[in-house]
């Protein structure tokens, strides 16, 4: 009977190989058919929505390798495991390149179009490293598109890409250091695969320094956790050294020169591990659990980055006004109790207006990181009643590190959120959402590890399964798009091309306006040169009839009678489909388009990229007062 038994069990073991073998197969068919439907739909104008401009062959194949990927991870031997998270590694890859995919020209806007231009004029000899207090980003991108001979702007795309994989490579690994358990890594990937510190109000998959540090950080992190693990023992080196230690003043540098404000989170960070490490090892004589404390203080990555910082930071005038901001704003909270969140408060103003709740927006972009954070703090909360001590990972070592440090960067970031720095609270929100994802992960390895027993493979590939659904309820939110209220970050090129032509043709003292915040961005893009009193804004009531067009004057900065008005294809994308209408309708843009009106003449287009002459000889050239609803 023993041996029947056997025999049927090798029989199911081999059946079950074929079916992974198999499955795999067809989900790198699957990704690759998808990836080919994607390039073969280039992108032909402006897209206010990646997703649905993105061809549907191409979400299947990439749901399909990343279901089959974390599937095969699950139930698959070795060989299977390894193939499988690549698979699923592979399938999310595809996903962030999807710009690159689709032919996109330049994908970014807003900060981006700015970055683009200092990139650019990076390459000259009147603006250097030294001009930027975070040049670090700007750095990587020329580096990236001198390597490849692509153009600068594809190189700022290109530095997003890769700090997006560093994100998604490093995120499992900090988790294998801290368990070495084979076991953590498909609930480390799928932790990775959410891109949790994307939110898209302070943080954007566009070109974005404090961004691109944010993404890279899980590099830094895993250096860190391999230092103080001992991870990277090295014979010829003393005890309290490590080759990653050695090497650790290059990453925390690249850190301060990506963005100095991530900086300062992760000084935050390691002061509290190197104090938390050095009150354990004094307690070590009176502790049973502090005497097994074995891991190495980071005393020198301390020293360093703290060094590099002030050496670099206090340069820069951006350094002292973030200072008094951020202490004015802190003073004017504890005297008025008003101020806080300001940022929140204008999202939930232009929900409201346009009739849909904030929560619903709120679930869109954080409910899977609030499952997150809930997981997290249980597993701290485990940690601290004594039910997550395995003595036989690093685990315990990293939940209270991490735990820790939550107490010394939750208040810094809780004054982010008040005044005119409230903005800078998400940024620092999607930090904290990688060393939440490091617990949350840890966490749901605990909880996946003691269900083991009671769950076959098919228990496990439902999980699997419900993995994926959980990465596409994040993603869906990861590009700008109308399921979340905002526009696309495309800019297609004939916005460049119709830009740069008007930068050069125009008048010297002739403004030039656009919808919303003007077109001071694309002047930054093209190095124009443009003073900023002669880029206006044109608010949505001013669009409200050819006469307010007409009667438009965006300030006092010049006395020419008359002005220069942009209407794109790409404007009335983001504000009529993007923006969901919120400030400007189609008939507005409509109303410009086909005006009869003597002073109102076009006098430039390629198609997409219309721009039009405003005559007001005879007018008053006084600045248009402000008006509701603008």
């Amino acid at each position: 009977m023993n041996a029947v038994g056997a025999a049927l069990s090798d029989a199911e073991s081999t059946t079950s190989s074929r079916a992974v073998r198999l499955g795999l197969t067809v989900g790198y068919l699957s990704l690759a058919v998808g990836v080919l439907a994607a390039r073969a739909a280039p992108a032909t104008g402006y897209e206010p929505s990646l997703y649905t401009a993105t061809p549907l062959l191409f979400w299947v194949g990439v749901v399909v390798a990343a279901t089959v990927g974390l599937t095969a991870s699950v139930v698959g031997g070795r060989l299977g495991r390894y193939a499988g998270l690549g698979l699923a590694g592979l399938a999310t890859v595809a996903f962030l390149a999807l710009p690159f995919l689709r032919s996109y020209y330049f994908y970014g806007s807003g900060d981006a179009l700015t970055h683009l231009g200092w990139a650019q004029a990076m390459l000259g000899p009147e603006f250097g490293f030294y001009d930027l207090i975070y040049p670090g980003g700007h750095a990587l991108a020329i580096s990236l598109a001198q390597l490849m001979g692509v153009p600068v702007r594809y190189g700022l795309m290109y530095a997003m890409l890769t700090v997006s994989v560093v994100t998604l490579v490093f995120v499992p690994l900090s988790v294998w250091v801290v368990l070495r358990d084979p076991r953590a890594l498909p609930v480390a990937v799928a932790t990775a695969m959410l891109m949790l510190p994307m939110n898209n109000v302070s943080t954007h998959p566009g070109f974005h320094s404090y961004t691109l540090g944010t993404l890279y950080f899980p590099f830094v992190l895993y250096l860190t956790f391999k230092h103080v693990t001992r991870a990277a023992d090295d014979d010829a080196l003393p005890s309290w050294l490590s080759a990653v230690s050695l090497l650790s003043p290059v990453p925390l540098a690249a850190m301060v020169f990506y963005h100095p404000q991530v900086a300062i989170d992760v000084i935050i960070l390691l002061g509290t591990m190197l104090v938390v490490g050095v009150v354990y090892r004094r307690r070590a004589t009176h502790d049973v659990d502090a005497a097994r404390f074995e891991q190495r203080l980071l005393l020198g990555q301390v020293f360093v980055v703290g060094l590099i910082f002030l050496y670099w930071a206090l340069q820069y005038e951006k350094t002292y006004s973030f200072a008094e901001n951020t202490v004015n704003s802190l003073l004017s909270f504890l005297d008025t109790g008003e101020g806080a969140g300001s940022i929140a408060q204008d999202r939930a103003n232009s929900t409201a207006q346009l009739g849909i709740s904030i929560w619903e927006l709120f679930a869109k972009l954080f409910l899977v990181k609030v499952g997150y954070v809930a997981v997290a703090t249980a597993l701290v909360a485990a940690k601290l009643f004594g039910r997550a001590n395995n003595r036989e990972s690093d685990s315990g070592m990293a939940i209270t590190y991490i735990g820790f440090s939550g107490l010394t960067l939750g208040p810094f970031f809780a004054v982010q959120f008040l005044g005119n720095v409230s903005t800078y609270f998400f940024r620092h929100l999607g930090f904290a959402m990688v060393l939440v994802g490091i617990l949350g992960a840890v966490g749901l390895y605990y909880a996946s590890t003691s269900l083991g027993s009671y769950v076959g493979d098919r228990g496990r590939a439902l999980f699997a399964v419900v993995g994926v659904l959980v990465v596409c309820l994040s993603l869906v939110a990861y590009f700008p798009s109308p399921y979340i209220y905002v526009p696309s970050s495309h800019t297609p090129e004939t916005q460049f091309v119709g830009y740069d032509a008007t930068f050069d043709d125009l008048p010297a003292e002739a403004p030039l306006a656009k919808v919303r915040t003007g077109p001071s961005r694309f002047s930054d893009a093209l190095n124009a040169d443009r003073p900023d009193r002669l880029l206006w804004g044109v608010p949505g009531p001013q669009l409200d009839s050819v006469e307010n067009v007409t009667r438009f004057r965006g300030g006092d900065g010049t006395e020419f009678p008359a002005y220069y008005l942009v209407v794109s294809d790409r404007d009335v994308g983001r504000e009529v489909v993007g923006f969901h209408g919120l400030r400007y309708q189609s008939a507005d843009f409509r109303r410009v388009d086909e005006a009869v009106d003597p002073r109102i003449s076009r006098v430039q287009t390629n198609g997409d990229y219309r721009l039009y002459y405003v005559d007001q000889r005879g007018l008053s050239l006084e600045p248009t007062a402000p008006a509701a609803g603008g």
